[in-house]
């Protein structure tokens, strides 16, 4: 019988959002704002938790208290794995997309309060750590709206080098030449010994994809990522079977099932599931098996506040190296403006590039609220 002091009693929510100093973003979308949901559960015996859904902050909101709440309150933080089955069986049929941020936001936390009830960091819970840092790539710049997309590239990109980054991945889409001059210059700041990615965040077609690789085949990127729509399968075949360049993707996937075809057509050669959005910790193990058993690297997508930041650090933590692997797990770090992440854990690389894993309870850190204060939109409270 689980312990009654391990029943979680009370849900909050905080709808955290902060202004961003210009309009800007990616190849799709742009926002002058960036916001998030931090959740924050806690047991009779007084012990808590936090976890983070960032696309859809509000919705899933709304979807915590109004379904998800049932089955979570009274339920005990000492086995994950149930409580998670539990609110997917609410959400049948529907176990992708909103429905999915919402189960993330909460599974992060019920792992987050079993570690710190244990007194063990996350990645000790998912069976231990096998490094003490990671591989830390820079990812940005974001593309300003109006006038020149990349008028801030090459000093943006420059700091990256000299903040200590050893990779860089880079936001593209703005037009073949363009892009192809972006790669180039990004290529000269960085040298032959760092590391290059690109990023069209699902805003090419296979035939742009193709021309620019070809444009670009002597510069020697890492990996580019999301070329095309992520349900687009047929297009991601078609890729996969005429680029060398790693295909990277799986941000937007909610769910294991959500990566079977991608990863078992092969049409990934780097899986980035986003722990804040398929499914929380419970939900990303089964990724990463799948990704495993077809010796294909995982690399977090990391976006959003503090608390994926640190959840991406536990799980990275804990991935396997395949054989013959484009990459080794590595830690994105979004370096746009973002004081959701910086109130909470902001770390920078060290001379070799690595950023260090915590090792404290749960997430590794301890959580201020009280940081959060100025960033709070919102703010509800269930028991």
């Amino acid at each position: 019988m689980p312990d009654a002091a391990d029943r979680i009693v009370r849900i909050e929510g905080f709808e955290l959002g902060c202004d961003m100093p210009e309009t800007a973003g990616n190849a799709l979308r742009s926002f002058s704002r960036r916001e998030t949901l931090f959740v924050r559960v806690t047991t009779a015996g007084g012990i808590s938790g936090w976890g983070e859904t960032w696309a859809f902050p509000a919705p899933a909101a709304a979807f915590i208290r109004t379904v998800l709440a049932r089955v979570v309150l009274g339920a005990s933080i000492d086995n994950p794995r149930r409580l998670h089955a539990d609110m997917l069986r609410l959400v049948v049929p529907e176990r992708r997309g909103l429905a999915l941020m919402a189960v993330s936001a909460i599974d992060m936390a019920v792992w987050d309060a079993l570690g710190r009830a244990g007194n063990r960091p996350i990645h000790a819970l998912l069976g231990g750590a096998l490094r003490d840092a990671l591989p830390a790539y820079a990812s940005g710049p974001l593309l300003p709206v109006g006038g020149d997309r990349y008028r801030d590239f090459r000093s943006a990109v420059e700091s990256y080098v000299d903040s200590g980054f050893r990779a860089v991945k880079i936001r593209i889409g703005v037009g073949l030449a363009r892009d192809e001059a972006a790669i180039r210059a990004a290529r000269e700041i960085l040298g032959a010994d760092r590391m290059l990615m690109a990023d069209l965040n699902e805003a090419s077609t296979v035939r742009s994809t193709l021309a620019l690789l070809d444009n670009v085949r002597d510069v020697g990127l890492g990996w580019i990522e999301e070329p095309v729509r992520h349900d687009d399968l047929p297009a991601w075949r078609d890729l996969a079977a005429r680029v060398s360049v790693p295909l990277a993707g799986g941000e937007s996937f909610c769910g294991a099932q959500a990566f079977r075809d991608a990863i078992g057509e092969r049409t990934l050669d780097i899986v980035q599931p986003d722990i804040a959005l398929c499914g929380g910790f419970t939900e990303v193990q089964r990724v990463c098996g799948l990704a495993d058993a077809f010796g294909i690297p995982v690399i977090p997508h990391v976006w959003g506040g503090g608390v994926n930041f640190l959840a991406s650090i536990q799980l990275a933590a804990t991935l396997t190296e395949p054989a013959g692997a484009p990459a080794l797990p590595m830690l994105e770090y979004d370096m746009s403006h973002n004081p959701l992440r910086a109130a909470l854990y902001d770390p920078l690389p060290d001379a070799a590039g690595m950023v260090a894993i915590p090792d404290g309870p749960g997430l590794g850190i301890e959580i201020d609220a009280e940081r959060l204060a100025g960033y709070v939109s919102g703010h509800w409270v269930l028991e």
